[in-house]
């Protein structure tokens, strides 16, 4: 525990803010209580099969075999995950993580694991940022749940462009950019942690790779998951003299 005088200084140079809201929080917290409660995804309205609010189990194949999220990407939490992605703010990476590690402690669902394994960034665009933070959730839910933490299983070459810069049909050629080094993962179950699930291509790539060197399951677990856009009224229909 750092000493008192050196956390002062800490709050006064660097004060600990809300991720989502900007607020000042105390040293202790990671978000504050309001945002905290409006950020967070009931469980239950989660498909627990693909990750999804709106289910997309019928729509592809899926090789990672659960799944579960934390928030919603919604109007309250995408400041924070912007802040996460811009290396302003981690606070959400640990808020996303702790909920994340309390479902998995307490879901019967998901069973026994293994050990957890960040999907990895390119080390050009780690070095940038600051960090991956698919594998800040990693380790704090390793943390959390007493479980090693493997960053060195799966590697991410460099592409041109990011993946939430592609449409539907570019992320899925896209995730060929993932790939696993040879070790061994005979009868392993694996949490795989994400930042946010979107089309689920990268999530199932990147379980389809572990699978293929033994993993017996593959559990998706994602700080958010995007929701399906309400649709739009049509307008009314002119009514013919």
């Amino acid at each position: 525990m750092k000493p008192k005088w050196t956390r002062s200084l800490l709050e006064i140079f660097w004060p600990n803010r809300c991720p989502a809201c900007n607020a000042l929080i105390g040293p202790d917290k990671v978000v504050c209580e309001a945002c905290g409660e409006h950020m967070l995804l009931e469980h239950d309205a989660v498909c627990r099969r693909c990750g999804k609010v709106g289910c997309i189990c019928g729509k592809k194949e899926l090789s990672y075999d659960r799944a579960l999220a934390a928030c919603a990407y919604a109007e309250e939490t995408i400041p924070a995950i912007i802040r996460m992605k811009q290396s302003e703010n981690t606070n959400f990476a640990l808020f996303a993580a702790r909920i994340l590690a309390e479902r998995l402690r307490h879901g019967i669902d998901f069973g026994e694991i293994d050990c957890v394994v960040p999907v990895p960034m390119h080390a050009s665009k780690e070095r940038l940022r600051g960090y991956n933070q698919a594998a800040l959730i990693a380790r704090e839910i390793a943390t959390l749940l007493s479980l090693p933490c493997r960053e060195d299983i799966l590697y991410k070459e460099k592409t041109s462009r990011a993946q939430h810069e592609l449409n539907a049909a570019e992320r899925a050629k896209n995730v060929d950019s993932f790939h696993i080094r040879d070790i061994p993962l005979d009868g392993q179950r694996i949490l795989l942690c994400d930042d946010v699930l979107t089309t689920g291509n990268t999530m199932s790539r990147c379980a389809l790779l572990l699978k293929q060197q033994g993993a017996s399951a593959v559990i998706a677990a994602a700080a958010a998951t995007t929701v399906p856009r309400p649709k739009r009224p049509s307008p009314p229909k002119e009514e013919t003299p």
